[in-house]
């Protein structure tokens, strides 16, 4: 981003593609364009319309890199408009416009853990180390460890970080490779690192109980119904962080594709308070809108905190 200026990636230099970044460059906007051949073949293309060529893994990256604020993707490669449909490029390039409308810069991480039986233990010093790391990089708005109930091998590591910087520097330290590293030796598995831009945040309270609870619940929504499903995860957020015993209620989405991921993290002071939100108006209405909007099962999970 550039001056304030929204990026566009256009992925695909079909007809539709070319006469796209044409619009968007006479508008003032910075642009890229790649597809699969690589930048090598796109000389013509990039001087007709003003665009910069790039590789296509520089314009998206499913991993260690998070979008810009106002940063939009399109893809025009054929294969892409067979197999996802022009309702998925138009959610992606309205991921932007979503951003936009909160001030909010943070970024904030999800890690899924999930180690055999026997290393539960060392799974859960593994995470307190990474805690006490993470906590002291610059930018770092908290960290909180979370045991899955019912399944105490299971483990998710939700942090906050001031901004994108912040985050990616986190992911390049020291302390980051050898968690990862030390994950693999137990359990064989990668680390699963997702970061999320904010949808709805509010300040967090602490709690006054000995047994609060945590809700994680994962939307996989139709990209098309995006937009509708951050009014609804924006609606349900507002009400429920006026429930009673209400510790926090985060609505946060996928800055890297998938793009049409949500995540709820939400917290109370206890099993009770979770019930009560569970029966509330408000959460049975947002259950049965989002509903309508998902791709897969509503996928909610409740944790206890690790100290």
């Amino acid at each position: 981003m550039i001056g304030g200026t929204m990026t566009i990636g256009i992925i695909g230099t079909s007809q539709i593609g070319r006469a796209l970044a044409r619009r968007f460059t006479a508008a003032g906007r910075r642009v890229a364009i790649a597809h699969s051949r690589g930048p090598e073949t796109l000389s013509a293309p990039a001087a007709e319309t003003g665009a910069t060529a790039l590789y296509v893994k520089d314009i998206i990256s499913t991993r260690r890199r998070a979008f810009p604020k106002n940063y939009a993707v399109l893809l025009f490669e054929p294969l892409f408009l067979h197999a996802l449909g022009l309702a998925f490029l138009l959610a992606i390039a309205g991921i932007s416009a979503a951003r936009a409308q909160t001030s909010d810069d943070a970024i904030y991480g999800v890690t899924s853990i999930d180690v055999p039986p026997s290393a539960t233990s060392r799974g859960i010093a593994l995470l307190k180390h990474y805690r006490d790391a993470a906590l002291k990089q610059p930018g770092n708005h908290g960290v909180d460890l979370l045991q899955q109930v019912g399944w105490p091998n299971r483990f998710v590591i939700y942090e906050a970080w001031k901004d994108q910087s912040a985050y990616e520097a986190n992911e390049k330290a020291a302390h980051m490779a050898e968690f990862c590293d030390t994950l693999r030796s137990i359990s064989n598995a990668p680390c699963d690192r997702h970061a999320y831009f904010v949808v709805s945040a509010g300040p967090a309270r602490v709690s006054t109980g000995a047994n609060p609870i945590y809700m994680m619940l994962h939307l996989d929504v139709f990209p098309n119904e995006l937009q509708t499903g951050f009014v609804v995860a924006k609606q349900v957020a507002e009400a429920a962080r006026k429930g009673e015993g209400n510790l926090r209620y985060d609505v946060v989405s996928e800055v890297s594709t998938p793009l049409n991921y949500m995540t709820v993290f939400a917290a109370w002071q206890n099993r009770k308070a979770f019930d009560d939100y569970e029966m509330s108006t408000y959460a049975r209405q947002f259950r049965d809108k989002v509903g309508q909007l998902l791709g897969s099962p509503f996928d909610d999970r409740l944790y206890t905190p690790i100290n």
